[in-house]
């Protein structure tokens, strides 16, 4: 796949998770429990992983597989069910426009860490001069949107 469309997508991923925690946020309004409203939203997560990986031609055997993965790599799963609601709770509050900024600033500078460590399989890439400049423009931008 041409590295154009790659970064497409991941800006149209972007896109979607824009519009996907607000609706997360609304739905925790709704229900009444930001807590209550993640369980269908993991049920339907589920549901449609399964179904993805079916129609990409896994097996049951495939399946089994995922007794090879460590187990504290299924932590994951409870920082995504945190994720979302750290979400629901803090949109309503701050808005989602500082949330997302301040979101996306977390994960520039956590990614730049992961790429100059090469921890957790990222690709080995060290912070330049010139990325660091970059990685403090990131920060003080952050600040200069969120800071009332």
């Amino acid at each position: 796949m041409p590295y154009v469309a790659l970064t497409s997508l991941a800006l149209a991923m972007g896109v979607a998770l824009a519009v996907y925690l607000p609706v997360l946020s609304q739905s925790g309004r709704i229900v009444g429990s930001p807590i209550l409203a993640n369980a269908p939203f993991y049920l339907l997560g589920f549901l449609t992983t399964v179904a993805m990986a079916v129609a990409a031609g896994n097996r049951l055997s495939d399946f089994a597989r995922l007794r090879e993965v460590p187990g504290w790599m299924y932590l994951s799963g409870v920082v995504s069910a945190l994720m979302i609601l750290g979400s629901t709770f803090l949109i309503p509050r701050i808005g989602p426009g500082p949330f997302f900024v301040l979101l996306v600033t977390g994960q520039i500078l956590t990614g730049a860490l992961l790429s100059q460590m090469g921890w957790l399989g990222a690709p080995m890439d060290a912070v330049s001069l010139r990325k660091a400049a970059g990685l403090l423009l990131v920060v003080l931008g952050a600040g200069l949107v969120t800071i009332r």
